[in-house]
């Protein structure tokens, strides 16, 4: 009997052991209707062992009998499952995101739960951001930050670098946008930000969300997280991008009239010593090819003289043509660019550890001329677990970029400034490119634009003729210029974790952000003798930046629960922060010596060389807390010190605390009101610095780029700073609520905000016997105030179709300049002039106005606003230098994004969308005085062209007031010739002034997902391919502006010669592994 009994206890033990024994554990996670969850969490409850399912949400652990298995996905409630054979299938039921799941990160890389924060941000994942390939971060977000306005730039414009405003502006010196961060790495801008490794982002904008991050973040901060591998996973993902991208928006130009100034051809008469091949156009017409408007004239198909018959040696030479309008001769100009965009993720994560591996590379060819771009990208992001107490990290992003190209934007560039300002509208560009690099008989480049008329040409002086006299062959002119840029940065952390207990952590980091520029100009001996009076000059120029920022940072935190319902979070720590900025550059001055020889050593005069050196340091303590009740109370603060060394020695200490608290009453309404699913009021206070440039403080002494025979020459400043010049102060307020409805499926947020800026820097009069003329010293405040708002709301959520839709609003209640020197009115920063300042239009801070006001030539008006005419001539009375159009920021900013699935298809639109605020447009004032746009040929109110005589009916009707007495009427009609070119004689813009009010479709994308099912023998390696048709900015469906973009003017004040906007169509390709 005891030999049974004993066999049977053997027999149980066996059994128990057996199944207590590690086994590989296969299965598959579904939704409730049966399909596939992919990459969901699988983990041993208790345990460290965890894994993800695959795309078709299969997956295999080790682990025994009888252990719990917790399954877990976005979107899903979390099921736990008792493992009892080695094959599961476990079914997951939806459950609607809750507010609690949204993770906001702030300075330092800090994570806190979005249902707590006192402050106004919002989220964005991947998901939404990268639907469409992008060359930058900033074209991304367009839109979906309520409260930002995204001051883009021409796609011609190459990784041209774009700029946030947020909540419209408060320092006084410039436009100052928002700072960018990278997994707790200050990156300063938005150029070398691979929009392909973002995960998600965040944006703060008051004090009480920024305020640990210093005076960096005065204007605002962009929160980068970047894309990490998920537990237990290896995957690859290789996406293929491709646009081509075409000019959309161009002025709109007059077909009518030719070149010229004189409104008849006029006719040629050869004489001996000419060239042979012009004999055989004698007493043919040809237009004043000296005079690069196009007020010559109507074309009509008529014989003409073109301007590549006066040309020896070609087919043409010798040979007339019918006079055409070109009516796609500037569109043709611009090529078809090309955009590619390649990337490869690799994720490898397992027991204690976790890397990304990503590598990008975009190749651009612009519309330009020889124009392109190649950047590459290789980051990683790497976790490891060294014991129980240490772990260690890296983050790490290195860009290589090199550019070619002429991207000149300015007043009378040879590329755009060629077609809206100044042109001849006959021109052919086809026989243009095909006769680019065409010499004449004296070796220089043929031009449309010659120095002088056939008529006057001197055989003993051909050159008298043949130079260009403003202006090149366009395909000419970009062949012979080599302009190129290099630019390397590595930026990313390194840090080493302490993690005591569950409670207490230590953490020490160092952040780096380095660059490296360099860039070097060749333009050829040509150019220069080609040229009349282009300005341009053979040289060669070349410089090198070298910039390097360095954080130190160690920071200890603790989090605690007390009493099961009171959270405490603590943080305090220390950052020293080294900034170094070191430039050479170097130029020839008035040409090369030796023809296309590029050295300094070829100088015609002593080369222009300029050396500087910036450096800065900053040291601070900080800390913050929260204290949570119930989920339903939170109270947060944060407190910062910096010792900067921007300040004065004896006072260089900056101190900045925040506070705010946040309500949740839906923590306890959920039985009472079921339909609220969440709600949250909030209100925060805090101070930030906008900090002092760098040696503000000190009188400097410059060494100028050029010298004085063998003598250095020295700058001495006008403006002598005060030794108690300190930076301004930012104090800010917000209150807003947030409320989420019907499980989620609607949610709202409403936020306030109100900001002063005080005692900024700004310069005084002084007595001139002090050796000064202004002195600087802290006095000025700027004031602003605004709403945001974002709704969205998940309006079809079915298995087979949803439809979501985001919508942002942002409004600038006011923005005011309250307080300047007494006796000032207006200040104007540095870089805001426009190209012929106040004659046309420039911008100013002006008291008791908003922020930023567009003032210059505007028409002089009676006490009823009807403007002064001159009774004599019928011309306007001279402009008021010192008009005011308003300000220079829209006063609503916002967008909207819809997302359609229906199945396997994936369909996403998005817009933006802005009013008010003002822009000038030296490109539309040229290209009216110079006969160049539509309306200077269209048809006056009487039916009849403008440019028709007078006598026949034509001209432009002009009324007002006589300027004699203010009061008498005048009706009247001025040719077409003066009444455009008034404006810039009389120095009035009004016509020239827009609103920068635009509705524009940003993005454009349809997706099918084909999982692993439908791939067959492929299916074994590929998990899933994504295949899409994409579209950046197809469609400007509205601006107040016809002839360009809003969305694109580059000055503050405006455009000076804006290049066109782009549109780009193509496709994208995603595997996964």
């Amino acid at each position: 009997m005891r030999k049974i009994v004993s066999f049977f206890i053997l027999l149980m033990l066996s059994s128990t052991i057996a199944l207590a024994q590690t086994r590989s554990i296969t299965g598959k996670v579904i939704d409730e209707s049966g399909n596939p969850v992919p990459f969901a969490s699988v983990k041993v409850k208790d345990g460290k062992t965890g894994v993800s399912s695959d795309a078709n949400g299969t997956f295999t652990i080790k682990t025994s009998f009888g252990s719990v298995l917790v399954f877990s996905s976005v979107g899903f409630a979390n099921k736990e499952v008792t493992i009892n054979s080695e094959s599961v299938t476990v079914s997951l039921s939806r459950s609607q995101e809750t507010i609690s799941e949204v993770v906001v990160t702030t300075a330092f890389n800090i994570k806190k739960d979005q249902r707590t924060t006192p402050f106004s941000t919002q989220v964005i994942k991947s998901e939404t951001l990268n639907l469409i390939p992008q060359s930058n971060l900033n074209d991304a977000l367009a839109g979906k930050v309520a409260g930002v306005q995204f001051r883009s730039q021409s796609g011609a414009k190459l990784n041209s670098q774009s700029f946030a405003r947020i909540r419209g502006g408060l320092s006084l010196s410039g436009d100052v946008g928002a700072i960018y961060v990278v997994d707790g790495t200050i990156v300063g801008d938005a150029y070398d930000i691979d929009p392909n490794s973002v995960e998600s982002l965040n944006v703060l904008k008051g004090a009480n969300a920024t305020a640990l991050f210093g005076s960096r973040a005065a204007n605002g901060a962009i929160i980068i997280t970047t894309k990490k591998a998920g537990q237990g996973k290896t995957a690859i993902d290789v996406s293929q991008g491709m646009t081509f991208d075409n000019v959309s928006i161009l002025p709109k130009l007059q077909n009518e009239y030719a070149g010229g100034g004189s409104g008849s051809l006029i006719p040629f008469k050869y004489v001996d010593g000419m060239p042979e091949s012009w004999q055989s156009l004698d007493g043919k017409g040809y237009p004043d090819f000296t005079d690069d408007a196009s007020w010559g004239p109507k074309m009509e198909g008529q014989e003409y003289i073109p301007w590549y018959a006066l040309v020896p040696g070609t087919k043409y030479s010798g040979k007339t043509a019918s006079l055409t309008p070109q009516p796609n001769n500037v569109k043709d100009f611009w090529e078809n660019g090309l955009n590619s965009n390649t990337n490869v993720n690799f994720y490898k994560s397992g027991q204690g550890y976790s890397t990304r591996l990503s590598f990008s590379k975009q190749f651009i060819q612009g519309i330009i001329p020889n124009s392109k771009s190649d950047r590459n990208v290789v980051s990683t992001s790497t976790q490891i677990e060294l014991n129980k107490y240490f772990s260690a990290g890296v983050n790490m992003n290195f860009n290589t970029q090199n550019i070619y190209g002429d991207y000149n934007d300015g007043y009378a560039n040879q590329s755009s400034g060629n077609f809206g300002q100044w042109n001849h509208r006959d021109l052919d560009i086809n026989i243009m490119k095909e006769l680019r690099g065409l010499l004449t008989p004296t070796g220089t480049l043929a031009s449309w634009n010659w120095t002088s008329n056939p008529n006057s040409y001197d055989p003993s002086n051909p050159n008298g003729f043949f130079t260009g006299n403003y202006w090149y062959n366009f395909y000419s002119y970009q062949d012979n210029l080599d302009q190129r840029q290099r630019r390397d940065r590595l930026y990313g952390d390194v840090y080493l974790n302490f993690k005591l207990n569950s409670h207490f952590n230590i953490r020490g980091t160092v952040r780096r952000d380095q660059s490296n520029y360099y860039f070097e100009n060749k333009t050829k001996s040509i150019l220069e003798k080609s040229g009349s009076q282009t300005g341009t000059k053979a040289g060669f120029g070349t410089g090198e930046r070298y910039q390097n920022e360095t954080n130190y940072e160690a920071i200890a935190s603790y989090n605690n629960t007390f009493f099961k319902d009171l959270g405490v979070n603590l943080l305090a720590g220390g950052n020293v922060f080294t900034f170094i900025r070191k430039d050479l550059n170097a130029s020839t001055v008035n040409g090369l010596t030796i023809y296309d020889l590029y050295a300094l050593s070829n100088s015609v005069a002593s080369p222009a060389i300029s050396n500087s050196r910036l450096e800065q340091r900053i040291n601070s303590v900080f800390a913050s807390g929260d204290i949570e009740y119930k989920k339903f109370i939170s109270a947060t603060f944060a407190l910062r010190q910096d010792y900067a060394s921007t300040l004065p020695k004896n006072d260089n200490k900056l101190f900045y605390p925040s506070a705010g608290l946040a309500f949740v009453p839906s923590t306890f309404t959920k039985d009472a009101l079921p339909w609220l699913s969440f709600a949250k009021v909030y209100g925060s206070w805090g101070k930030k610095p906008l900090s002092l440039d760098i040696y503000a403080l000190d009188l400097t002494y410059p060494l100028n780029a050029n010298k004085w025979g063998d003598n250095t020459l020295q700058s001495v400043s006008n403006t002598i700073p005060s030794s108690t010049l300190s930076g301004a102060l930012i104090t800010s307020y917000e209150a807003g609520i947030e409320l989420r409805f019907i499980k989620n499926k609607l949610g709202v947020t409403a936020n306030y905000y109100n900001e002063v800026a005080a005692d900024q820097p700004i310069n005084i009069q002084v007595a001139g016997q002090s050796g000064f003329t202004t002195k600087t010293i802290n006095a000025a405040s700027v004031e602003r105030q605004g709403f945001e708002f974002t709704i969205d709301a998940k309006i079809v959520n079915h298995k087979d179709f949803t439809w979501s839709v985001n919508k942002t609003i942002g409004y600038l209640m006011k923005n005011p300049v309250t307080k300047l020197i007494e006796g000032t009115t207006r200040i104007q920063p540095s870089g805001w002039a426009g190209a012929f300042g106040s004659r046309y239009a420039t911008a100013y801070q002006v008291l008791g106005e908003d922020w930023g006001q567009l003032i210059g030539g505007g028409m002089t008006k009676n006490a009823d606003g009807k403007p002064l005419i001159d009774p004599a001539t019928g011309l306007y009375a001279s402009g008021n230098s010192q008009y005011n159009w308003g300000n220079i920021v829209p006063k609503l900013t916002g967008g909207f994004q819809s997302l359609f699935t229906y199945k396997n298809f994936i369909l996403n639109v998005s817009m933006d969308y802005q009013v008010g605020g003002k822009f000038f447009s030296l490109t539309e004032s040229w290209g009216a005085f110079s006969g160049l746009l539509d309306y200077t040929a269209g048809l006056n109110d009487r039916g009849k062209n403008v440019r028709a005589p007078l006598s026949e009916g034509g001209g432009v009707r002009v009324t007002g007031v006589s300027s004699v007495d203010s009061k008498t009427p005048v009706d009247t009609y001025v040719d077409g010739f003066t009444y455009f070119h008034q404006f810039y004689n009389a120095g009035i813009a009004d016509p020239y002034i827009h609103d920068l009010t635009f509705v524009k479709l940003r993005e454009v994308s349809l997706g099918y997902n084909i999982s692993s099912d439908k791939l067959g023998f492929l299916s074994n390696a590929v998990k899933g391919i994504t295949v899409s048709l994409v579209a950046r900015n197809p469609w400007l469906i509205y601006s107040a502006s016809k002839n360009f973009d809003p969305s694109e003017i580059s000055g503050v004040y405006g455009e000076d010669g804006q290049l066109p906007s782009v549109r780009s169509l193509g496709f994208n390709v995603k595997f996964n592994f």
